[in-house]
């Protein structure tokens, strides 16, 4: 099981239109009760570029992963499927931030 904050590397494809493709890093963002019910996760993509977009939060030099995640394109993903690894842990704050970011986008 993945845990909420875990950095894993995972297979987006397939993908259609705007979303991010292919083996890329992606944060685990669905909260632990979620993700030891259910049989997915939430997820938001890491890019490496970083280009101060409002959607986005900036990783720092506290994790080995750089760039930016991307909140604006949260998925839903079977992670034992798709197969995945986990790399690292986003530190608290960070994390704290990402999910700020998504409440913000979707008011709930």
């Amino acid at each position: 099981m993945v845990n909420q904050g875990d950095i894993i590397i995972i297979n987006l494809d397939p993908r259609s239109g705007h979303e991010q493709a292919g083996k890329r890093l992606a944060l685990v963002v669905s909260n632990d009760t979620f993700n030891s019910r259910c049989n997915i996760v939430l997820a938001c993509p890491i890019t490496s570029t970083v280009n101060g977009f409002p959607l986005h939060v900036i990783l720092d030099d506290r994790t080995k992963t750089q760039g930016s995640v991307l909140c604006e394109h949260i998925r839903s993903l079977d992670i034992e499927a798709r197969g995945y690894r986990v790399v690292e842990r986003l530190p608290s704050d960070l994390l704290s931030n990402v999910i700020d970011v998504i409440n913000a986008e979707i008011e709930i």
